[in-house]
């Protein structure tokens, strides 16, 4: 996929990313992993009312992160594989240029790598400039606090 795709696609993986913002839409898209089901199984599983259900169904089939088929009076819901494999795609192509851009910052034995290899394999940990100047910032704000309280005694 080069950059033109990236873009052309962008409104279409733009409403799938907002459809997976909300909690109960994962949790649908976790039970939907196992097997297709119809909107009662899936009210069943998920502790909402019908009519939240058909919102956030509609919301993920407009998003086409789910299919959903009519069987009679029933409407049976299905995960949209290609859907989910192409917006797998989109970010693996932003995975891929932040790793690249990465490595290509980072030159071996240098600090630089050091502290990334670091925070890599740990919390990241507080950099001690910060610490310091966090200090003399508090320190500076001491002084200041002194030098008014003494210009207010003098008046």
């Amino acid at each position: 996929m080069n950059n033109s795709a990236i873009y052309a696609g962008g409104e279409r993986f733009d409403r799938f990313f907002k459809a997976l913002g909300d909690p109960h839409r994962i949790k649908i898209l976790a039970l939907l992993r196992e097997r297709e089901l119809s909107a009662g199984e899936i009210l069943e599983a998920i502790d909402i009312v019908q009519s939240t259900l058909s919102h956030h169904m509609k919301t993920l089939t407009d998003a086409e992160a789910v299919i959903a088929v009519r069987h009679g009076k029933w409407t049976y819901y299905s995960l949209n594989g290609a859907m989910l494999e192409e917006a797998s795609a989109f970010l693996k192509i932003y995975a891929e240029g932040t790793k690249e851009k990465r490595q290509e910052t980072e030159v071996p034995g240098t600090q630089t790598s050091a502290v990334t290899d670091r925070r890599r394999k740990e919390e990241p940990a507080a950099d001690p400039a910060l610490k310091s100047a966090g200090k003399d910032a508090d320190k500076s704000s001491k002084k200041k606090d002194k030098k008014s309280k003494k210009s207010k005694k003098k008046k």
